[in-house]
């Protein structure tokens, strides 16, 4: 009997021993799981900033008052004469008495 209880304690022992192994394999594959998602976030992430960062430089340079000023002109713009101008100030008059005086300048 003794043989026998020291078989199965070194059987027991042995399937321990395979199961920590198999615990700790499968713990390192969800790690490398969990590393790859990481690093592939990661990179959306780099790309995106890349995109932000185009995006704010083509941002800059379509407000860029030389580019406004030369798309202006090829649409036809014209900077308007001295007597075209139009001053408005906001303590005198309302907004309609200020559109009655602006259609008055352009109809003369």
């Amino acid at each position: 009997m003794t043989a026998f209880k020291d078989r199965a304690r070194i059987i027991a022992v042995i399937v321990a021993v395979f199961m920590v192994f198999l615990l700790i394999i499968g713990v390192n594959a969800y790690t490398a799981k969990l590393q790859y998602e990481i690093n592939s976030l990661s990179r959306q992430i780099q790309e995106s900033e890349r995109q932000i960062q185009n995006l704010e430089v083509r941002i800059k340079s379509a407000t860029n008052i030389t580019n406004l000023e030369s798309r202006a002109l090829e649409l036809g713009l014209i900077y308007p004469d001295f007597d075209q101008i139009v001053y408005y100030d906001q303590g005198d008059a309302d907004i309609e008495e200020f559109a009655l005086a602006l259609m008055e300048t352009i109809y003369r």
